[in-house]
């Protein structure tokens, strides 16, 4: 299913672009304007959307998912649908799948393995502990974000896909499949640590262990073949790690690790004694046959992969009770241990605590060294092999959007430097590498991005609604719009009919501009009635006997006693739309919280007086509050910071809502204040981070600094 660039979703959610196609969504970058924040949307392939089992399954899985927290997993932000367009919304991550790093660097270190494989493992202890299965995990589904953090996503969606008619071929995962999967049997937590097992596997070997030319070639060989010796493909690889991954890829489901908590313990242990005599075989359940593949299994699997989950589930159980049946039989014949061996036993106990303890200090001093290897990750895209050289291309005259699309297409990274250039704002004026010069993926390019001289060119605006030509001039910097309202028979209401300036025109940002707007025969102008000085209930009838929707709000002024309407979104003269909404504002009269009265008495009102928004003394007027949301993104060099966020007072003045010492991994982050305020600046250990503005609570644009300097300006 292709969605068009520009489409909104339910109102909110606005596409930017297409950023991958998956064996169940199509994957698209989105914008979500009511909290201004990119997010990911994926929208569920057409085969699935008139599938009402899938979609129910989907819709419970989804919001399971969107329960768990954990900065390893991709949060779920909404669920919903639109038409035929069935959707997740989903936290955005800037980065790369896991599977693309593997293909450009792998084999990884033993350290580089470890680093990533405790993150999966984390994240998939939090998600069994929360009764949800991950059902496909993949390199595909695991995205590593230019920080080095590992983000698993597809929580809830494999789950719905696997339990509907969906093929293992749309899901393309049968390379990571559990053997209890690819038999169609029952599944459960141990299939993910299977799965990741397998990941671990391609990590260290830069393969699979298991190829084929069909999914059922692939299902028999995960059934009943054992992995490939690693030490084939990378004989760096530590013993501990090749003992793990044995242990988390057992065929027997009871062989394997028992939870996704156990598999991380050992994986820390890893950091410290790459021996492998930490890891414990479980015990063989020596009252049951070899699971050998019948005829009839194999012919199963080429019918339809998942036929035989009770037969499975009957086997699992028959396994089960002869393993405790055993289990028993021993307990009955044990003897009880000597005084001279249980002492043994408790020293041996006293030993092996001791031990465990020490692995614990052990991999917290390591820590440090795991975080750098993290974030070096990333960093594999630069190992320079010939085969993964690209040439340099043209960024200069590109848009700062488009440059960061095809550097991302060629696996390059940018550093944005903004200059004050006579080019438009946000066009690309400059790049460190010169274009056609070969150089490396994963290489870093600085470009130098046109910050304007304080004129841009108008933009081709007409035939928008009012509500879209209004966002695209605030995306240019223009905010100084006004409107005409034009009647006309012909062209839909609320269309932009003209401008002025024209399309091309190159304009100061702060410029008055005009939009025309067409409205219907039908639709009436009235001229709206002063209603500055009266009070409240009379101000209400007044507008609403025009036929006017009224909504009222309270602010402080000195110029207005308390009671009496002391402004008007729409001034008294001006014409505005029969049924729009007029905004009027009562006055609670002087503000007490001022620290400095007024220098100059404000004049009284007449009845009659015209008078005008612009004429009210809003520095003595108390705006509306909103709840404002405050990002914090940028992820400081040292391992804590102290955060402050001052709120910028129409004078200039600062003060601080906010201060707190944080510690590097919790970054990034949000705050949230109430406030007025259209500017609120960030400090890191005093000097300044970034500084945003908001339009009416919303955010509207960011500056980042690097070391004090401006280094990036985005409007939203």
């Amino acid at each position: 299913m292709y969605i068009k660039s520009g489409t909104r979703i339910n109102g909110r959610y606005r596409i930017l672009e297409q950023v991958g196609v998956g064996g169940t969504a199509v994957v698209y970058k989105a914008m979500d304007e009511k909290l201004n924040r990119v997010v990911t949307l994926k929208a569920l392939r057409e085969e699935f959307v008139d599938n009402e089992e899938f979609l129910k399954r989907f819709t419970t899985e989804a919001q399971a998912a969107a329960r768990l927290n954990h900065p390893n997993i991709v949060s779920a932000y909404d669920v919903g649908r639109d038409g035929e367009i069935c959707y997740i919304i989903m936290e955005y991550i800037d980065g790369y799948t896991l599977k693309e790093l593997i293909l450009k660097n792998a084999p990884f270190t033993n350290e580089e393995t470890l680093g990533v494989s405790l993150q999966i493992a984390s994240a998939l202890e939090a998600a069994h502990k929360n009764g949800i299965i991950h059902r496909d995990i993949k390199p595909q589904n695991i995205l590593v974000t230019k920080d080095g953090d590992i983000k698993v996503t597809d929580f809830g969606i494999a789950k719905a896909a696997s339990s509907s008619t969906i093929t293992t071929e749309q899901m393309g995962s049968a390379h990571y499949f559990s053997p209890e999967q690819a038999k169609g049997g029952f599944v459960d937590h141990k299939s993910d640590i299977y799965s990741l097992g397998i990941v671990m596997y391609e990590m260290l070997t830069g393969r699979p262990p298991f190829d084929g030319e069909s999914t059922v070639a692939l299902a028999i060989k995960h059934m009943d073949q054992p992995l490939p010796d690693i030490k084939d493909f990378n004989s760096e690889a530590s013993e501990s790690l090749i003992r793990i991954i044995a242990k988390a890829t057992a065929k027997r489901p009871s062989m394997r690790y028992s939870t996704a908590e156990e598999l991380s313990e050992d994986l820390k242990h890893a950091l410290t004694d790459s021996s492998g005599s930490f890891v414990r075989n479980n015990r063989v359940d020596r009252s049951s046959h070899t699971i050998v593949m019948t005829s009839e299994e194999r012919r199963a699997i080429r019918e339809r992969a998942g036929q035989n989950g009770g037969e499975h589930r009957q086997e699992h159980r028959n396994n089960q009770n002869s393993h405790n049946n055993h289990n028993n039989h021993n307990n009955h014949n044990k003897k009880r241990p000597s005084p001279a061996t249980a002492e043994k036993r408790r020293r041996q106990m006293e030993e092996e605590e001791t031990k465990s303890r020490n692995i614990v200090i052990s991999a917290i001093i390591t820590g440090v060294a795991i975080v750098v290897v993290l974030t070096v990750i990333v960093a594999f895209l630069t190992g320079g092999n010939s085969r993964n050289d690209v040439i340099m291309p043209r960024f200069i005259d590109m848009t700062q959007e488009m440059a960061e699309k095809t550097a991302k297409e060629n696996g390059i990274f940018l550093e944005i430097e903004s200059v004050e250039s006579d080019k438009l704002l946000g066009t690309v004026v400059g790049q460190s590498v010169e274009e056609g010069k070969k150089i490396s993926r994963g290489d870093t390019v600085t470009i130098e991005v046109s910050v304007g001289n304080g004129e841009v060119e108008f933009p081709d605006v007409v035939g928008y609604s009012m509500e879209d030509a209004q966002r695209e001039l605030k995306n240019r910097g223009i905010t100084n719009v006004t409107f005409s309202l034009q009647k006309s028979t012909t062209i839909p209401s609320g269309t932009v009919i003209s401008t002025d300036p024209v399309e091309g025109e190159m304009i100061r940002v702060d410029k008055e501009v005009t939009l025309f707007i067409s409205i219907s025969d039908s639709e009436k102008m009235i001229e709206v009635e002063n209603v500055l000085g009266k009070s409240r209930q009379e101000a209400v009838s007044i507008l609403e006997k025009q036929g006017f929707s009224v909504k009222v709000e309270e602010a402080a002024s000195d110029a207005y006693p308390e009671g009496q309407i002391c402004a008007q979104s729409k001034d008294g003269g001006f014409e505005a739309l029969e049924g729009s909404t007029i905004m009027i504002y009562v006055s609670t009269g002087p503000d007490e919280t001022a620290t400095e009265p007024p220098t100059e008495a404000a004049p009284e009102p007449e009845a009659d007086t015209q008078a005008s928004v612009e004429n009210v003394d809003y520095d003595q007027v108390v705006m509306p509050t909103y709840n404002i949301t405050i990002p914090v993104t940028q992820v400081p060099d040292k391992d804590k910071v102290t955060v402050t966020i001052a709120e910028v007072g129409l004078d200039g003045s600062e003060k601080q809502v906010y201060s707190k010492e944080i510690q590097k991994s919790s970054f990034p982050y949000s705050y949230s204040v109430t406030g007025s305020g259209s500017t609120y600046k960030v400090y890191y250990d005093g000097v300044i981070s970034a500084v945003h503005s908001y339009d009416d609570g919303g955010l509207s644009g960011s500056s980042y600094y690097v070391d004090g300097k401006l280094s990036d300006t985005k409007h939203y």
